[in-house]
């Protein structure tokens, strides 16, 4: 993916990370050109990318989350959203790279002094097995971590994932960002998801290859069919961010139906 726009910040080493200016937005990208995340210069708090918005229909089923874990910052862009419309929501991240927390903060509006927000600067696996040790509970468990090739594959695995269900309250959401490119296999690791969560999982493609899908887990029972009746949940929540949230249920509905 090429660069779009005016280069405002280039991180050592080269090609590092990315951040350009362009038609009043600004993107991060990673290793040089992968599009991470991108924010709307006059409007901060908005999703406009498509996977974070979908990510967020963990709201339908989850939505007063009070203690938020999420594994993977970039550009902050899921931390002021969570923010902004959970009042109530108490939010720790965790990001390997410091560089992307100092990046975050300079140029993505990322907030400097909040008591709901922690960061922690360490690996995934790390915290969420403190985390797990120490008996907390969260009531939205977000992953959002790629490296070179994909998603991190340290995030895939069953350990991890395990830890990561042990990690919900009882009405607790999972939510991990994968892509669903030929040589990603996504079929084969949202089968290894599901298997841990007890096939209480859904997904939602946001294209039929090559694109973001994210992969939803629980601890309560699912019924596919009674996704329709969030469709109240999903329509307040879609008035109070500009988000069509509408349209993602619907995708939930029938990509797992």
């Amino acid at each position: 993916m090429a660069i779009d726009g005016r280069i405002v910040y280039r991180g050592p080493p080269r090609p590092g990370v990315i951040v350009a200016d362009d038609l009043g937005r600004r993107s991060l990208y990673l290793d040089g050109d992968t599009l991470q995340s991108r924010m709307i210069l006059d409007d901060p708090v908005r999703l406009c990318m498509g996977y974070s918005q979908a990510m967020m229909c963990a709201l339908f089923f989850q939505p007063a989350p009070r203690q938020v874990l999420l594994v993977g910052l970039g550009g902050g862009s899921l931390v002021k959203f969570l923010l902004e419309f959970c009042p109530e929501a108490a939010v720790e991240v965790v990001e390997i790279d410091p560089e992307i927390v100092a990046v975050a903060h300079r140029f993505f509006s990322l907030p400097d002094k909040d008591p709901r927000l922690r960061i922690t600067v360490a690996s995934g696996e790390e915290v969420v097995a403190a985390r797990l040790a120490a008996d907390e509970r969260y009531d939205l468990l977000l992953l959002d971590a790629f490296d070179d090739n994909g998603p991190a594959r340290a995030l895939l695995e069953g350990e991890f994932l395990r830890r990561c269900r042990g990690l919900l309250s009882p009405a607790g959401v999972f939510a991990m960002n994968l892509w669903n490119r030929p040589v990603d296999n996504f079929p084969a690791i949202h089968a290894g998801i599901a298997s841990v969560f007890g096939d209480r999982t859904l997904k939602l493609l946001l294209a039929e290859s090559y694109g973001n899908a994210i992969v939803f887990g629980f601890l309560q029972t699912l019924r596919v069919q009674a996704l329709p009746q969030l469709k109240g949940a999903a329509g307040s929540l879609g008035r109070r961010t500009g988000i069509n949230f509408i349209r993602f249920l619907r995708q939930l509905h029938w990509q797992n139906s």
